[in-house]
């Protein structure tokens, strides 16, 4: 609920609608009211804080969101306008980009088909409309990163993102071992100010505020600790889940029954940018897929190296260097994918 609204495409009528269908009811089994969303909305229990008689205190069940998602949709509730939910929309609405005069690219629909054309931002000098299946195809070579016979390369990419999650490990357990040791530290603080209190020994003003102080820096310990949990295992699940999605990519993309939702999400993770000009799409792929792009193409250049070979041409259109492609990496070498 929360990730679907943070998305900005639901008001609270619509997002009413597809938690009733997910499962998400009233004890009466009828749909949440627009108020009862969006006080579940606000509420910060999903993150981990519990509410009490006007103060936060830390709660001690498992978080279900982060804070940063919780943020996000405080950002939109707050907005005076709420979301609107539209059924039909172009796939790249505000995606594209003109390279020549840096303005977004504008979808107009006509005799049934989207078609995308600059918005002549500074008088550009691009008239051409470009229909949306050509984009679709065009942009579907780009994220031809692997082939149906690629099982191989692509556990041997997972293999590597394993190998180099120790380092990661390793990393945040000496964080969190500093954190517990600072928290420790305060709880230590919370009870000789406990005891100074009973021996009169400060005033009520000084105890509230000092016992305040320490909370807030209890609490902000705890959301640190919990941070470095989830960061343990997220480096290692999004490397993961980046080589299934880019291993699949190509046929989201190219799957009619795949909502433009979940594929306008495998673009923000697949690319940084998209340019349209005329009727030439031009692409730069986000950190993470440029990184497996250039594994998978250096792992192709291992398993087939007399073959199949990219020229250089090619190379430069997936972005990836032609002496990368043509290198056989030492696979004994540990390093970051």
């Amino acid at each position: 609920m929360f990730e679907l609204y943070a998305s900005g495409l639901y008001s609270l009528k619509k997002l009413s609608d597809v938690m009733y269908s997910e499962g998400l009811r009233t004890r009466r089994s009828t749909k949440l009211n627009k108020s009862r969303l969006a006080e579940m909305l606000s509420d910060p229990f999903y993150y981990g804080t519990l509410r009490w008689q006007g103060s936060s205190y830390q709660g001690k069940h498992t978080p279900l969101i982060t804070k940063a998602l919780f943020d996000a949709v405080q950002t939109i509730l707050r907005k005076k306008c709420n979301p609107k939910y539209r059924t039909h929309f172009p796939l790249f609405k505000g995606l594209f980009t003109c390279p020549q005069c840096t303005g977004t690219i504008t979808w107009e629909k006509q005799k049934g088909h989207w078609y995308g054309h600059c918005s002549y931002y500074h008088d550009c000098s691009v008239r051409k409309y470009m229909r949306e299946e050509r984009v679709t195809e065009q942009l579907a070579s780009f994220l031809n990163i692997f082939s149906e016979k690629d099982a191989r390369l692509l556990e041997c990419i997972k293999k590597a993102i394993k190998e180099s999650h120790q380092d990661e490990i390793e990393y945040h357990a000496s964080i969190k071992t500093d954190l517990r040791k600072r928290y420790d530290a305060i709880e230590q603080r919370l009870d000789r100010l406990y005891d100074d209190k009973i021996d009169e020994k400060i005033d009520q003003e000084f105890y509230d505020r000092k016992f305040a102080q320490y909370v807030a820096e209890k609490s902000e310990i705890i959301n640190s600790l919990q941070q470095h949990d989830t960061a343990n295992t997220k480096y290692f699940e999004i490397g993961m889940s980046l080589a299934d999605l880019a291993f699949r990519a190509q046929k989201i993309l190219l799957n009619p029954s795949i909502t433009p939702e979940r594929k306008r999400k495998l673009f923000q993770y697949a690319f940084s940018a998209l340019f349209l000009k005329g009727d030439k799409v031009r692409v730069d792929y986000s950190q993470g897929f440029k990184i497996i792009l250039e594994r998978a193409s250096a792992y192709h250049a291992i398993f087939e190296p007399h073959k199949n070979l990219p020229d250089k041409q090619e190379s430069t259109r997936k972005g990836v260097d032609s002496r990368l492609v043509r290198a056989r990496p030492d696979l004994n070498r540990r390093s970051s994918p």
